[in-house]
């Protein structure tokens, strides 16, 4: 193959890659208002709210996107792996709802914050009836 195949191919997946990587921060944005000067700085911001095989993904892009600076080192990129992040990325994005979890993790607090008033109260009623201020014989 000639240098000038390589240099069109080459030109063509940094192209792509920085197109995906575009959309995956605008998604990161809209969906998750997350927000970076690049998607290295979203993806720390985001990285308690995504899932490791998303964030594996993501890494994934990120680090080609180093590469894709340097002509040479961007022929090691593999466009399978590239497209197959793109699309989980993109795929576990869109069906995020930030109101529905911020609507379950309040429900999750609330109920933490129940149980344990309802185990203290077990707790105060059971000193209660040993210590013998509560109980039948009263």
């Amino acid at each position: 193959m000639s240098d000038d195949w390589f240099m069109i191919t080459g030109c063509f997946m940094v192209q792509m890659i920085e197109q995906n990587i575009a959309e995956i921060r605008a998604l990161f944005e809209s969906k998750l208002r997350v927000r970076g000067a690049s998607l290295a700085v979203q993806l720390r911001k985001a990285r308690r709210h995504l899932p490791r095989a998303v964030r594996r993904d993501v890494t994934y892009l990120v680090e080609t996107a180093e590469l894709s600076q340097n002509p040479k080192l961007v022929r090691m990129v593999d466009t399978a792996r590239i497209a197959r992040a793109h699309r989980n990325t993109v795929a576990f994005l869109e069906n995020v709802d930030l109101r529905e979890q911020r609507i379950t993790g309040l429900i999750n607090v609330v109920a933490a914050i129940a149980l344990a008033i309802l185990v203290t109260a077990a707790l105060v009623i059971y000193v209660l009836v040993q210590r013998g201020y509560v109980g039948p014989g009263l």
